[in-house]
């Protein structure tokens, strides 16, 4: 019946889903006009669900992720990595937690490898992790009466869904009736695709490890410290040292930033080069959206200092890189 639901949904309204999860609907511009006049709405298509539940499922995770597991176990929300043990994230996620049960929220095309990883380490403890995209849809929608602003994540747990508030005006919500719920929103806010919703992510400053971004960085590279998805106080997880030496050893080398690039096309996991590196790579791309006037809008890692070094695509030096505000600030900025 959900797949029925949603197929209706897909053909009212000429949208298409492909391979690689991306939702596609018409009139890409005016998916854009939505997103910027904050009235868009979307099914998080790119994106899956794992279930994490078992009497012993919040013990576990406590020792497997970066975020507070259990300050979130009963009713919350936090932003949260998996790493190896040399620091380098695997997935970066939303978990929610209701009544010791767990939904994590991550990238597609990861979330396969992450749920056989870390059932590796489950052995004995009464855990089960399953992939619930069957009975369980994210969605994204806006409020355009609330101002953009500060990022701790808010709300959680309404009647049978689970919401989480990424900003004032931003609300991720996992629900089991992803149909009813878009074609409510839909009098009142346009249904964008997966390209325009990520101009949600890429404005807010919201990083996701994708396949292309797999082990790339530590999570402080990703600005996961700023959004709360790095407990330092916790004890012992995967890359934990790392992280911890990172935060207490001096400043973080490199930075998640959003930026303008003109004069190139732009994907996923590009390489960045700077004038005196040479073939170096210094940064990557996170994160992209494409415009209409064929520049893009993006997240990228990109040691910090190279602003003031011509940064550019590996792929294309011909591309021009600006540098564009978060809506907030690093601690160890000059």
């Amino acid at each position: 019946m959900q797949q029925q639901l949603i197929a209706d949904w897909l053909q009212q309204n000429q949208a298409t889903v492909n391979e690689a999860g991306e939702l596609s609907l018409p009139a890409y511009a005016e998916q854009l006009a939505a997103v910027a006049a904050g009235t868009a709405c979307s099914w998080l298509s790119k994106f899956s669900v794992l279930r994490i539940s078992g009497e012993d499922a919040a013990t576990f995770l406590q020792g497997q992720f970066s975020c507070d597991v259990a300050a979130v176990a009963e009713n919350g929300v936090s932003w949260g990595s998996y790493s190896t043990a040399k620091g380098r994230m695997q997935a970066s996620f939303l978990l929610f937690g209701s009544q010791g049960v767990f939904h994590l929220l991550l990238r597609r095309d990861i979330a396969e490898t992450f749920r056989k990883r870390l059932s590796m380490f489950v052995l004995r403890a009464k855990v089960k992790i399953e992939n619930v995209d069957d009975s369980m849809l994210a969605l994204g929608v806006m409020q355009a009466t609330a101002s953009h602003g500060a990022l701790p994540l808010r709300d959680v747990v309404a009647g049978e869904s689970l919401v989480a508030a990424l900003t004032p005006n931003v609300r991720i919500v996992l629900t089991a009736a992803p149909a009813a719920l878009l074609a409510q929103w839909q009098a009142l806010h346009r249904a964008v695709g997966s390209q325009a919703w990520d101009l949600v992510f890429v404005q807010a400053g919201l990083p996701w490890v994708s396949q292309a971004t797999y082990e790339e960085f530590v999570p402080q590279m990703a600005n996961l410290d700023l959004l709360g998805g790095i407990s330092f106080k916790k004890g012992c997880y995967p890359g934990q040292e790392i992280v911890a030496r990172t935060q207490y050893l001096g400043k973080v080398k490199r930075r998640l930033y959003r930026a303008r690039i003109t004069g190139a096309t732009v994907n996923e996991g590009d390489a960045l080069i700077a004038a005196s590196s040479g073939e170096q790579t210094i940064g990557r791309i996170v994160m992209v959206v494409p415009f209409t006037d064929g520049s893009s809008e993006c997240l990228l890692v990109m040691q910090s200092g190279a602003w003031d070094d011509q940064p550019k695509l590996a792929s294309d030096t011909r591309g021009t890189l600006a540098q564009l505000p978060l809506p907030y600030s690093f601690p160890d900025a000059d």
